[in-house]
């Protein structure tokens, strides 16, 4: 468990260069590269299940554009994150070097399946570009096949609830004291500048969006769980001296480094706030490469001693404070984050009822018998269709950190997304928080079909419009 867990963590940080736009991650230039496994020289479609998600039938065939000149395809299917192929089959060749995979759906057990995919071109190498290219060509899709059904075992301890409110109860106890730093205005040209330069977004991807040209932004802090402080940037519109504005708090993906300004969302109408979730200041010149705890597997400590303890409060707090600001709307707090941060902003709208809605993008870590489930089966070069899919439960410490159980908890309104071919985020756990979320609750998820771990613009522009739709519908009520 170590080792997955450690995987995964460096995968995060490995990722660490995308953007997540609404769901700021790293204070870095914007890289408009896409992270990984997306593959330039293959395309994956279906005209059966949009965004590769199929409910029904008997057969599925999925399309496979090849940017190559190519003579075969060779495909091999397997449950989501397993190495080990349970079908295999030649794709029929078509012309336009497009490639047809089909196989039948009987057996399959709902969930999420990954088509590892061989492309011959003809050649073991070539030169292209002046530089050498080896061939075959790999790649792999994603789809789900009912995934509403998936099995899913229920982890939570029996004191869950009791758990966090113990915790809570603690937390209520520590005033804020908050402080606040020099304020700072950003026009337009300003805002463009910081986002390509320092918060790892492109210039401007949602004009339509702004709800005002310039913002001022500053640091605070405020008392923290553990004696210490809590430190962000917050930015909002400008003179807004008087009036009250709804509230974003970002949380951050994987990391022990600097954070960004939300200069972005503030100029969408926010208070929006940026959290350092470590308890550190969030412009040091030098950050420790690791805390300890931070990379520990949980199951080797007590609940209330693993290091996501002090984090969740941290960012519990954070709420506190947003709520306490003059400037703030309290009724129209949003939590958004990607990767680490969309897993935060799953427990926190699970844990505060003060939180209006939610935009959790590509959630990490949840679904934690699954990530077991899947490491016992690559370790034994099983393929998991002999079972139903899950391994009894083992409670420890993480049964209280997992995402997918503060989902049932969950009431406000919530907008996921999921990489399909994300393999630090995998499709299989991010549904497991998604199908455990009660009935009522208005609830969406976009599926990226043929995307990793990355940022989405199209899903971001989606999510602002979502939100004022989920406050139009607050004030009719």
């Amino acid at each position: 468990m170590k080792k997955m867990m450690c995987f995964l963590l460096a995968c995060g940080l490995m990722a660490v260069q995308a953007s997540y736009a609404m769901n700021l991650n790293v204070a870095c230039p914007w890289d408009d590269v896409p992270s990984s496994p997306q593959i330039s020289h293959l395309a994956f479609y279906s005209h059966q299940g949009p965004g590769m998600l199929f409910e029904k039938g008997e057969q599925i065939d999925i399309t496979c554009q090849a940017g190559l000149r190519s003579i075969g395809l060779k495909w091999s299917l397997c449950r989501n994150m397993l190495d080990t192929p349970f079908r295999t089959g030649q794709a029929e060749a078509l012309p336009a070097n497009r490639f047809r995979i089909a196989f039948e759906t009987e057996g399959l057990i709902p969930g999420f399946y990954d088509i590892h995919v061989e492309l011959d071109t003809g050649s073991s190498n070539v030169v292209s570009r002046n530089r050498l290219e080896v061939r075959p060509v790999k790649g792999v899709c994603t789809f789900g096949w009912r995934p509403a059904d998936m099995p899913i075992t229920d982890s939570r301890p029996a004191d869950f609830n009791a758990f966090w409110e113990a915790a809570k109860a603690n937390l209520s106890q520590i005033p804020l004291a908050p402080r606040e730093g020099k304020h700072e205005l950003f026009d337009a040209a300003a805002i463009a500048d910081y986002n390509v330069k320092y918060a790892c977004l492109p210039p401007d991807y949602n004009p339509a969006g702004h709800r005002c040209e310039t913002v001022e932004s500053f640091k605070v802090d405020f008392a923290g769980p553990d004696g210490g402080r809590v430190y962000g940037w917050l930015a909002r519109p400008a003179h807004a001296e008087g009036k009250k504005f709804p509230a974003m708090l970002v949380l951050p993906g994987a990391g022990i480094t600097q954070r960004p300004r939300p200069l972005e969302h503030a100029r969408h109408g926010y208070v929006a706030m940026d959290i350092h979730i470590h308890g550190l200041d969030v412009d040091l010149e030098t950050y420790p490469g690791n805390l300890p705890g931070y990379y520990d597997p949980p199951k080797d400590v007590s609940a209330k001693d693993y290091y996501y303890y002090n984090v969740h409060l941290r960012c519990l707090q954070a709420v506190s404070y947003l709520a306490s600001r003059p400037d703030v709307d309290a009724s129209r707090i949003v939590v958004v984050g990607g990767s680490q941060g969309g897993r935060l902003s799953v427990v926190v709208a699970g844990l505060d009822t003060r939180i209006a809605a939610a935009v959790p993008a590509i959630a990490h870590f949840a679904n934690q018998p699954y990530l077991k489930f899947w490491e016992a089966c690559n370790r034994a070069k099983n393929d998991g269709m002999q079972t139903k899919g899950l391994p009894p439960n083992t409670p420890h410490a993480y049964a209280y950190y997992d995402p997918m159980n503060f989902a049932p908890d969950i009431r406000c309104p919530i907008f996921f997304n999921a990489g399909l071919t994300d393999t630090v985020s995998p499709a299989q756990c991010i549904w497991a928080i998604y199908n455990r979320i009660p009935e009522g609750v208005e609830k969406h998820i976009t599926p990226l079909d043929g995307h990793g771990h990355d940022w989405s613009a199209a899903f971001d522009r989606n999510a602002w419009r979502w939100l004022d739709t989920v406050f139009e519908k607050q004030r009719g009520n």
